[in-house]
């Protein structure tokens, strides 16, 4: 059944290569299906390339669609919350600019978010399909998964580009965001898992697409800062108290 309003946000930084093929795509999805999607909107996170130009080009054929340009980078976290805050519709998803998920996974989302506040599309659980995904990524993949079970996390892939949520939820986490790079989609998990509201992860298809700014190495020394990060968070949370919009 049909869950609303649907803001989609989507993250850039000097993304000029990849952003335009997913635009396009979405483009096409928007005039196949014209009330799936009430907005589009792209933040530019401070980029050095032509994103910015090659963006409001390309969306310019998208009902909906806006972009915030964020005059410096800030990180891809901070890119989010600007999305999340700036959204109007009764449901917010964020995907990545590169369209590893494909605009045509969107009923997956809207199907997982129906009675729940959150959805996360996950690329390790039965019924997931992935393409292109380098056997290293692979094994720093499973080696964060398992690691982060520790913290409670279960099947949350929180490292996945393909998330839903409510809005007025979206709006209580990302409000609390302190970590704006590769960690926030962990401190957003986190907290929602503080504030006990219900996450619902759900298989998807996923394509490895070139150009990622994510290393493996990167992926592998971001695990130091998760403990501290989650001590931090779980001590704020002992006095967190519901955001007014």
């Amino acid at each position: 059944m049909p869950i609303g309003s649907i803001s989609l946000v989507i993250p850039a930084y000097n993304e000029e290569k990849r952003i335009v093929p997913f635009l396009a795509s979405i483009a096409a999805y928007a005039a196949t299906h014209p009330h799936a999607i009430t907005e589009v909107i792209v933040v530019d996170d401070g980029s050095t390339d032509a994103t910015l130009p090659v963006a409001t080009q390309a969306g310019s054929s998208i009902p909906g669609f806006a972009l915030i340009s964020q005059h410096q980078n800030m990180g891809k976290g901070a890119a989010v919350k600007t999305g999340v805050m700036a959204a109007t519709s009764d449901y917010i998803v964020f995907m990545d600019a590169d369209g590893a998920t494909d605009i045509n996974q969107l009923p997956k989302m809207t199907a997982a978010l129906d009675g729940y506040d959150i959805a996360i599309g996950s690329r390790w659980l039965d019924g997931s399909v992935m393409e292109r995904h380098s056997w290293l990524r692979s094994l720093s993949g499973y080696m964060n998964r398992a690691y982060m079970k520790l913290f409670g996390f279960g099947d949350i892939d929180t490292m996945c580009g393909f998330k839903g949520y409510k809005a007025a939820i979206a709006r209580d986490l990302y409000n609390d965001l302190q970590e704006h790079r590769w960690l926030f989609d962990t401190e957003i998990a986190y907290r929602a898992l503080c504030r006990k509201y219900s996450i619902h992860n759900f298989p998807i298809a996923w394509e490895s697409k070139d150009g990622s700014k994510l290393s493996t190495a990167t992926l592998i020394a971001s695990a130091f800062s998760i403990f501290p990060l989650m001590m931090s968070i779980k001590k704020q949370e002992r006095s967190h108290k519901p955001f007014v919009a």
